[in-house]
């Protein structure tokens, strides 16, 4: 997408994503300035971190022509070019790259996470690999990602408190055929405060019961679990991510050209602790089963003043956007 110099002073793109109801607007903007810079900014009506990348073509009388920058929040200011010469106009044409994500995230590795399911709930878990691996790629840094096996119309929630940042649905199970992997699911992305992602996947059609930008707090149901087939296949897909800072160096026009033998890993993995009852904290071991546990002390831990206040008079466990 690129503008000219000639338009008009203050230019709004629109990126929209629809899913099903539900969509994320994300903008940029540009304001020349009386001193002659130009002040570029970010905009979103999700709270989330962006990574922001413009690049500049046909650039007069400013330096600079590829310009990164972290925004959370709602947005901010991404750059402002200043004119080489103070009394002459900037001139530029540029196209914007958006990612979800803050290369300057320091995920906190001690977390306690809680089981995605209910109290009391038995579930056992297998470790997924890496599908790349079979074509000769290496896994993600840190690679870990689980599989639950439930039962069907089991209850998810949310493991820690987060804004949701995506939510697809709208995908029918295909009970013609047996799959062990598919593409294309249900699924839920939310943000943490720490800019780790989950990614709850593999949801039942129609069960999403969170919108983009919702805050969600642990034990808040979010979905049901599905399956890609039968319902005696019922499970959930999980897996904690964050963005890596190799994505400053990632050259985007390869992308294209990219498959599961040779695609770069932009994210990288954690494997979580997980709290499993009062004192007993574990990551979770390939083929074990665990019991859903959580307390007052494990939902309140990363919330403000004001949000206690709000859980203990309420009990509410999502706060609409």
């Amino acid at each position: 997408m690129t503008f000219k110099k000639y338009l008009p002073v203050f230019i709004t793109i629109l990126f929209i994503q629809l899913n099903y109801s539900q969509k994320i607007t994300k903008s940029i903007t540009y304001n020349r300035n009386k001193d002659k810079s130009v002040s570029f900014y970010y905009n979103s009506d999700t709270p989330c971190s962006v990574l922001v990348i413009l690049k500049f073509k046909n650039l007069t009388n400013a330096s600079g022509n590829i310009i990164k920058k972290t925004i959370t929040g709602f947005g901010g200011e991404i750059h402002t070019l200043q004119p080489i010469r103070p009394n002459k106009s900037i001139g530029f044409s540029y196209s914007a790259k958006t990612i979800f994500g803050n290369v300057n995230a320091k995920p906190n590795l001690d977390f306690k996470y809680i089981l995605p399911f209910n109290e009391g709930k038995k579930v056992k878990v297998r470790n997924l690999n890496y599908l790349g691996e079979k074509f000769g790629n290496s896994a993600p840094k840190n690679w870990r990602s689980f599989q639950f096996l439930t039962k069907p119309n089991d209850t998810v929630i949310a493991i820690r408190k987060g804004v949701v940042i995506k939510a697809s649905d709208g995908v029918k199970t295909d009970k013609t055929s047996r799959f062990g992997y598919k593409s294309n699911v249900n699924s839920i992305i939310i943000e943490h405060e720490d800019g780790t992602f989950a990614r709850y996947s593999v949801l039942k059609n129609k069960s999403i019961m969170v919108n983009v930008g919702d805050t969600v707090y642990p034990s808040a149901p979010i979905a049901i679990a599905g399956s890609y087939d039968i319902d005696e296949n019922s499970q959930l897909r999980l897996s904690i991510y964050y963005l890596d800072k190799k994505i400053l160096d990632y050259d985007f026009s390869k992308k294209n050209k990219e498959n599961l033998k040779n695609k770069t890993h932009l994210n990288s993995y954690v494997d979580p602790v997980f709290f499993l009852g009062e004192g007993n904290h574990e990551k979770l071991e390939k083929n074990n089963s665990y019991i859903g546990v959580f307390n007052n002390s494990i939902i309140e831990y990363e919330m403000s003043k004001r949000e206690k206040r709000k859980w203990k008079k309420n009990n509410l466990l999502i706060k609409k956007r």
